[in-house]
């Protein structure tokens, strides 16, 4: 059987260019309201709880997020939903005693690093900066290639420069109206984004349940070998799934997940530029208050419909056969499964609907982090250094950051081989930065005795995180060390902590510090 027979025509190419034309007139549209640099990066700090909120969901459904959780569903099946329940928690506890996030709001920064300058020194500030960027920027780099995936497994294209040309076509029109707008331009086309996207996954949703059937996803357990328990070490979906390995997910990865997605929910920046663009702090806490059920969905949805990829495939033994194959030669990865399932039971037209809500989850998650990245850039590591600059400058130089880094993750995704779930490299890219952040902020808000030098040494232990990347991971292998990302990352946890606290405690601030404003303790 044909692998990448597909649903997808002519109308459905229609339906998606014809929302995408649409973006680039937003863009335009919205570079009108620009009128500083609060405007450009935080909306100038205007943002109420229902558009903060629509925003932060448009944002986090990004493709990325629906083709890594698929991929999870595809090779774990149930156990995987442990991530949304452990998202779901730390979010709700964060809303409930709006702990770390409402003192953060009351300091007023546009930037996590910014704190760093107020709390500690200018140079606490350019070495966090520079700590989140480089994090930021890895985490991304994978981002195109999953979206041009996607659109060529649904649209059953098999040539690799398709693929290329759509990794470049998508980073160009999210540059375009992300340059022009900032912001403004981010909010607005999320907001139309999340309707967009939440209209695509109630479509898809019902199609895969009526194709799979409640039975189907019941015998994925108990006729299919699917994986159900999290903490269990093995994974009994292997035997029908070549790509899969023996290993499951166990206490350990579940140990290292909290950790990063607990740092995460409080002080990943495009989540964070969201809390420091609403009014108050109190708006800040309420944010996340509401935020746990569009948060869940957006784990257990694409789960289910990688759950239902596995089904379709291991009932199916002309597509699992080609699958394999496929899988075996790497012209295909698993995170192509869910796309290429989506592409035999979703019925022309709707299908075009569906490519358009996901192209939208592609550019909201795009922009955002973009303006991001290029925002900790213009004010966290070239203002100190070299500044002051005037408002134009900063957007002039925000906007320049912004090509910057798309041509970084243009290459980056052309060049990196992923050999791991792609998942597992979002997680440790994120510790780069997040294992560092966390103690630097909570301990500088909440312990008075935090010093510039524990900041230093929190925010470089960080670094530790690279080790876990899967070239890394092969090379300690080569020297005889067996250790695992889950290992690694919790170690760059702990050397961080460590750090911060031997640090503080060590090299005490013995005056007031440079540029530090004791009114954030």
């Amino acid at each position: 059987m044909n692998l990448y027979q597909t649903n997808f025509t002519q109308v459905d190419s229609v339906i998606v260019v014809v929302y995408l034309l649409g973006s680039l007139v937003i863009g335009i549209w919205a570079n009108r309201y620009v009128g500083n640099l609060s405007d450009y990066l935080v909306a100038g700090r205007t943002l109420r709880i229902r558009l903060a909120l629509a925003s932060m969901t448009g944002t986090e459904f990004g493709l990325v997020t629906f083709m890594y959780m698929s991929e999870l569903g595809f090779l774990q099946q149930f156990a995987a939903l442990y991530l949304g329940v452990l998202e779901g928690v730390a979010v709700l506890t964060v809303g409930l005693t709006g702990f770390l996030v409402y003192r953060l709001r009351q300091t007023e920064v546009m930037t996590v690093p910014e704190y760093y300058q107020r709390r500690f020194s200018p140079g606490v500030r350019v070495v966090g900066g520079t700590m989140m960027v480089l994090s930021g920027v890895l985490n991304m780099g994978l981002f195109l290639k999953a979206g041009s995936q996607f659109i060529t497994a649904i649209s059953g294209l098999q040539d690799e420069m398709y693929l290329k040309w759509i990794m470049t076509g998508l980073l160009l029109l999210v540059l375009f109206y992300t340059v022009l707008g900032g912001m403004v331009s981010v909010v607005i086309t999320d907001l139309i984004q999340f309707f967009v996207l939440g209209v695509g996954m109630v479509v898809v949703t019902g199609f895969v349940v009526y194709n799979i059937g409640l039975d189907g996803f019941q015998h994925v357990v108990t006729q299919y070998a699917g994986c159900y328990d999290p903490t269990d070490s093995v994974n009994r979906s292997a035997t029908l799934l070549p790509a899969a390995t023996q290993q499951g997910i166990g206490y350990k990865t579940i140990f290292q997940m909290a950790a990063i997605i607990g740092s995460a929910s409080l002080l990943w920046p495009p989540m964070a530029s969201r809390t420091l663009a609403v009014q108050s702090s109190e708006v800040a806490q309420r944010l996340y208050r509401f935020s746990p059920i569009p948060l869940l969905a957006r784990n257990v949805i694409p789960i289910i419909w990688g759950i239902a990829a596995y089904y379709y495939f291991a009932t199916n033994d002309g597509f699992r056969e080609a699958l394999s194959a496929a899988l075996a030669d790497e012209s295909v990865q698993t995170w192509s499964a869910m796309p290429l399932y989506l592409s035999k039971v979703i019925p022309t037209g709707c299908i075009g609907l569906v490519t358009a809500g996901m192209v939208a989850a592609f550019m909201s998650t795009h922009d955002s982090y973009l303006l991001c990245w290029s925002g900790v850039i213009t004010q966290d590591i070239l203002g100190p250094l070299f500044g002051p600059f005037s408002q134009r400058t900063r957007i002039l130089i925000t906007r320049i950051g912004i090509l910057a880094i798309g041509a970084v993750l243009l290459t980056w995704g052309l060049w990196y081989e992923l050999s791991s779930n792609l998942w597992n490299y979002m997680a440790v890219t994120g510790t780069v930065y997040l294992a560092g952040a966390l103690p630097v902020v909570a301990g500088g808000l909440y312990w008075k005795r935090a010093s510039t030098a524990g900041a230093y040494f929190a925010l470089l232990g960080g670094l530790t995180g690279l080790l876990a990347m899967d070239p890394s991971i092969a090379m300690l292998k080569k020297l005889g060390l067996t250790v695992s990302g889950a290992d690694i990352t919790l170690l760059a946890f702990a050397v961080s902590a460590g750090g911060f606290v031997a640090g503080s405690l060590l090299w005490p601030n013995r005056k007031a510090t440079p540029g530090r404003d004791e009114t954030t303790n």
